[in-house]
């Protein structure tokens, strides 16, 4: 029979909500606290699918194709249950050995030998309930306190078997050795700090390092902020070379417009067009109410209704403060978890970089002004444009009426 052996070490990868987890397991007892949906019950979920191999579930975390749980022991064997979509296995490492023990087409439910013998987690199998075995190992949190939903004859069973006594007895032996081996581990990790501290005070006169290593640090911290400025500066001269092809394209429009007749002056059509607007909205509304009328004649009369402006005022009260103590428990949350600020950096490379900024913002302002100006002189045309165009009153070569928006227009396409 091969000693009780702990486990040191708990790996999850891709298991349900778990990407990659690592679980390392002090001596004694260990415990997992944490926020609801956060993972906990998958890391027992994980040991139970180790121990017993279940049936499929959904473990494979969406988007991988397989998931895998390693279990590491004191003595440095690995187990890793490995869950396929089609099919689950196991291997097993073994120190000083290449190659992992595979075994694959088990089956439902079916553990290997090796894999029970090495975990030790099977559940107690009792005499008169073959088919109700207990697990002493794993607990379900959704089921109550161990042994508490069992029947009574369950329970004088299991607490009678003298086998699970003399296993109970085992594991309380493997336990006080393990703390022996512990407190002797313990003491030669002191001795080997003690060591470590000595061959550190050797290392003391080293300040010009140290000092060598900050400046570094600090050059690298100015290279960062150098580097974040970069793309500001790049959209920054962009958007002016974007304006400077804008203010170039409407001098070219206002050269080739110069001399053109004004347009024919043109009748007013909005009226017209808001009037008939204005009948089609009125049948639309006239059908709406038609339609709406026939659906409502067969309806009773509508309750009384109760002032419920009270009622939504509390309402809204209580809903306020309840946000504002959620707020106040989650900024608490973050804020209890800080650390100290840093101490600042130099402030000349961000006054440097402010003033650069403030001079590109004063170049900015400038093509701002010079385009404004040049659509100030695009209107100034249109006008002047309007007033030619209006002498001309329809065109000379078709006979169609003109006006300075359409004759703009295939200008336009014809520059294009």
């Amino acid at each position: 029979m091969r000693p009780g052996i702990m486990i040191r070490k708990i790996i999850l990868e891709n298991f349900m909500a778990h990407k990659h987890t690592e679980l390392e397991l002090g001596p004694g007892l260990t415990a997992l606290t944490g926020p609801n949906n956060t993972g906990k019950s998958a890391v027992v979920e994980a040991l139970r699918c180790v121990a017993t191999n279940p049936s499929p579930y959904n473990y494979i975390r969406h988007g991988a194709k397989q998931a895998r749980v390693t279990v590491e022991l004191e003595d440095g064997v690995r187990v890793v249950w490995i869950r396929k979509k089609a099919s689950p296995g196991y291997e097993i490492h073994r120190p000083g050995q290449d190659e992992p023990e595979e075994f694959w087409k088990m089956g439902r439910g079916n553990v290997p030998d090796e894999v029970r013998d090495l975990l030790r987690l099977d559940p107690v199998e009792l005499e008169r309930f073959k088919n109700d075995a207990v697990d002493v190992h794993i607990g379900n949190q959704r089921e109550p306190v161990f042994l508490l939903n069992r029947p009574d004859s369950l329970v004088a069973d299991f607490l009678a078997s003298s086998t699970e006594g003399a296993h109970l007895l085992s594991m309380q032996d493997a336990l006080k050795k393990r703390i022996t081996e512990a407190k002797r581990e313990q003491a030669g990790r002191t001795a080997r700090l003690g060591h470590i501290r000595t061959e550190l005070d050797t290392l003391s006169p080293l300040p010009d390092l140290t000092l060598l290593a900050e400046t570094c640090r600090e050059m690298k911290t100015q290279l960062r902020t150098l580097d974040a400025a970069i793309p500001a500066l790049g959209s920054l001269l962009h958007e002016r070379d974007r304006l400077e092809k804008q203010r170039v394209h409407a001098q070219r429009s206002a050269q080739a417009l110069a001399n053109l007749t004004p347009p024919p002056e043109l009748e007013p059509v909005a009226p017209l067009a808001n009037t008939l607007n204005e009948q089609a909205a009125l049948h639309r509304r006239l059908q709406t109410a038609s339609a709406q009328a026939k659906t409502l004649a067969p309806l009773n009369p509508p309750p009384q209704v109760h002032d419920t402006r009270t009622l939504r005022t509390l309402v809204d009260s209580l809903q306020t403060v309840a946000d504002g103590l959620i707020r106040s428990e989650k900024r608490h949350a973050i804020l209890n978890g800080l650390l100290d600020p840093p101490q600042p950096d130099s402030p000349a490379p961000l006054q440097a970089l402010l003033r650069d900024m403030g001079a590109l913002q004063h170049r900015l302002g400038q093509a701002q002004v010079e385009l404004e100006r040049a659509k100030n002189e695009k209107q100034a045309f249109r006008a002047q444009l309007d007033e030619r165009l209006a002498g001309l009153g329809t065109c000379p070569t078709c006979g169609q009426p003109m006006d300075a928006g359409h004759f703009l227009q295939e200008v336009g396409e014809h520059e294009s």
